[in-house]
């Protein structure tokens, strides 16, 4: 007996049954693009590749011979330094220098960091100066703008680093406050009063403090003033206390007189004294210059 075909159905909310189709070229393409949109989307452990294939990667990818050159100066300049103390070593037998230790001395004070980057400073406001008065083809006339940044980033630098500067006169002007040195204490009263008013300076600069009467420049050139006026009573104290050691060579004061070694003594102490006041001369002059209250050259300022 033949029965009736059978119709096979799906339920009433499912749709029909159908075997998958393998995937087309455009579905395999769509796949791939989304995956590597949903990679890129990841979050990196490195902003830059450390290593290679980036410009400040340790190995960067060369693209040219100027390229090279710059990459090479440090390694260029350690692998000198090390050549020579290696020949140094060979030469000496030993890898010691009293120069190289000393000089190291030196520049880790920063006192003496500070000297130097003032005596940088003012030699570069001498060559600048200089220039003013050469011919528009002046091979060195193309470094100027290089020097005038170079010598206000050395200003900036030393103002940097004299915060806390007046600590070591707040003691001094107590001592000449009991001693009844009134001039002492003026300068004291002075000196400090400035330092912590370059530190206003330098945090006006910075855009930390904001005054409606005075730019940073105009604060800057009204502090000079007052240590300009501080270089005027160091003369006067200097000369002062050349005329105390005089006094007191002439009242036979054993400190200074009675012996070879007194003699020589306070004879250092007026040569050191005198030698200060030429020098706060110097400074007085090139603070008047600076500060604007008298406008004058900068090549003969710098090499004051």
């Amino acid at each position: 007996r033949l029965h009736p075909p059978v119709l096979c159905t799906s339920p009433p909310n499912q749709q029909p049954i159908m075997s998958a189709a393998p995937p087309t070229a455009a579905a395999a393409a769509t796949a791939t693009a989304t995956a590597t949109a949903v990679v890129k989307a990841a979050p990196k452990f490195f902003a830059t590749p450390p290593f290679f294939g980036h410009v400040e990667a340790l190995f960067p990818p060369v693209k040219n011979a100027e390229q090279l050159k710059q990459l090479s100066l440090g390694p260029l300049c350690m692998m000198v330094l090390a050549a020579l103390q290696l020949l140094k070593r060979k030469i000496t037998g030993t890898n010691a220098s009293k120069l190289w230790e000393d000089t190291w001395k030196f520049i880790s004070k920063a006192e003496a960091r500070d000297k130097l980057g003032r005596f940088v400073q003012y030699a570069i406001r001498a060559i600048t100066g200089s220039l003013q008065y050469a011919a528009p083809d002046h091979p060195l006339n193309v470094w100027v703008p290089a020097m005038k940044e170079m010598q206000t980033t050395l200003a900036w630098a030393r103002r940097t680093m004299r915060w806390g500067k007046f600590m070591p006169h707040v003691p001094k002007l107590a001592k000449a406050i009991e001693n009844g040195d009134a001039l002492e204490a003026t300068t004291c009263v002075i000196l400090i009063t400035f330092i912590i008013q370059d530190h206003i300076y330098w945090l006006l600069k910075v855009g930390a403090l904001k005054f409606q009467s005075y730019t940073p420049v105009q604060w800057h050139r009204r502090n000079l003033r007052l240590i300009t006026v501080n270089h005027v009573l160091n003369f006067i104290l200097c000369g002062r206390t050349i005329k105390r050691i005089r006094d007191k060579q002439a009242n036979n004061d054993p400190k200074y007189s009675g012996s070879s070694e007194a003699i020589s003594k306070a004879d250092k102490e007026v040569y050191d004294n005198k030698k200060q006041m030429f020098r706060l001369v110097l400074t007085f002059i090139q603070m008047l210059h600076v500060a604007q209250i008298k406008k004058m050259d900068d090549w003969y300022i710098g090499i004051m």
